[in-house]
């Protein structure tokens, strides 16, 4: 399936036709094909996928105890930063202090 969504990509970009695309591919309809490019792009990264209603409640409910370490680290994860609250790899934040909690600001 992975080389079928680089192929789709690839023969989009390079400007075949729907019809083209369809008929190389071995694809039936054209709503298969329009999902097969959309599964492609969020695949490869250039586009977000669409999160449905429950998806979004079921991300929020997850909350997450986390523990100072004996080095008095926390460490926070990948799904926690970036797919939960949208941050990327580079963003810096200033840390403070509220009654009982930790905010990060960005920089």
């Amino acid at each position: 399936m992975k080389q079928k969504s680089k192929d789709i990509v690839e023969l989009v970009k390079e400007g075949f036709t729907d019809k083209q695309i369809m008929k190389e591919l071995g694809i039936q309809t054209k709503a298969s094909l329009k999902k097969m490019y959309f599964d492609a792009l969020v695949e490869a990264g250039r586009i977000k996928a669409i999160i449905t209603e429950r998806e979004k409640k079921k991300r929020q409910r997850k909350t997450k105890v986390l523990i100072i370490g004996k080095r008095g680290t926390l460490a926070l994860s990948r799904l926690i930063l970036i797919d939960q609250l949208g941050f990327k790899e580079g963003d810096k934040f200033r840390v403070s202090k509220r009654r009982d909690s930790i905010i990060l600001k960005r920089a």
